[in-house]
């Protein structure tokens, strides 16, 4: 598996390829679908699958202010993309220039730079070209003259409607991180570096790690039971907290925080990289008058946890 960072790198790929275009904003069930079916179609011909996607998301260009939030950094999306057996991904920089080519230019340029290209495997609201004129049905035709095919996934229902990153980024945002996770296909997480805290948690018998978080969008301040995966791959049943510790600090002054406490184990995990799921939502983050209350809160908060936990499948995707 790999990379590309230009379209250049695709002319160098055996054919027949198959790419599966799009954003694909959390590679969630959806994308999956799209991406899976260009897998398939590549390995029924012993061909080769590859998907193109774009940063920043076009909206960034095109209308910051209407922008939506991402639901994961670029590099996470890559992982998840590739973990979905895809030979390679190729990150195309969506730039105003980029921006500007017609419907047309955009199907030339891509059928110059992989002239293997034997097909093209889009969901349903995927949009082309200047102004978002290019639909699937003028890529069909495109196709047809350029001797590629193309193929519309239909869009994943979940709930009697199509599974979509704005739906996951309402549901996250609301901490219903099990909604956000029948979306995904696995659980929502949270990615970013452990840096040193104020070591608040390991005075209350609770060490915790203080996450660097990366991400945009984020459940709302909480308790929640979640599971702690380590840039070795290691994976920990966790307690995760995003707050404001009122109880400490009743202005708030230190921002929001995240921190995670891993169960039964003690890490030495500094300066490392560290990826946390939320698996369900406990109880909203509020203020204890006394340290022995929080104490006894954080106890029960424990044990609610791994009841969750014992009844939650710990399988999920890198």
């Amino acid at each position: 598996m790999s990379t590309a960072r230009t379209w250049d790198e695709l002319r160098a790929i055996p054919g027949p390829l198959f790419l599966a275009i799009g954003f694909f904003d959390g590679v969630h069930r959806g994308h999956a679908a799209v991406i899976t079916e260009a897998v398939r179609r590549a390995r029924k011909r012993q061909g080769r699958a590859w998907a193109l996607t774009f940063d920043p998301h076009p909206l960034r260009v095109l209308r910051p202010a209407h922008a939506p939030p991402a639901l994961m950094t670029s590099a996470t999306r890559i992982r998840h993309i590739l973990a979905l057996g895809v030979d390679g991904c190729a990150l195309t920089p969506f730039t105003p220039d980029f921006a500007r080519q017609t419907p047309e230019e955009f199907v030339l340029a891509l059928r110059g730079a992989a002239p293997a290209l034997a097909g093209v495997v889009i969901g349903p609201n995927w949009r082309f070209g200047h102004d978002a004129k290019g639909n699937a049905e003028l890529l069909a035709t495109f196709g047809r003259e350029a001797g590629f095919d193309v193929v519309v996934v239909p869009a994943l229902q979940y709930r009697g409607e199509p599974i979509s990153s704005t739906r996951i980024r309402r549901a996250v945002a609301a901490g219903d991180v099990m909604e956000a996770a029948a979306m995904l296909g696995r659980p929502f997480s949270a990615e970013g570096m452990v840096v040193e805290g104020r070591r608040v948690g390991r005075a209350l018998g609770c060490p915790t790690a203080n996450i660097r978080v990366e991400n945009e969008v984020m459940p709302p301040p909480g308790v929640y039971a979640g599971r702690l995966r380590l840039a070795d791959g290691r994976l920990f049943p966790a307690a995760a907290y995003r707050g404001t510790r009122p109880t400490f600090d009743s202005e708030g002054n230190a921002g929001i925080v995240l921190e995670a406490h891993a169960l039964d184990v003690e890490l030495s995990i500094y300066g490392e990289r560290v990826e946390l799921d939320f698996i369900r939502h406990l109880r909203g983050d509020r203020r204890f008058e006394h340290l022995e209350s929080l104490r006894a809160q954080i106890t029960e908060d424990l044990r609610a946890i791994r009841a969750v936990l014992q009844n939650s499948p710990s399988e999920r995707s890198p």
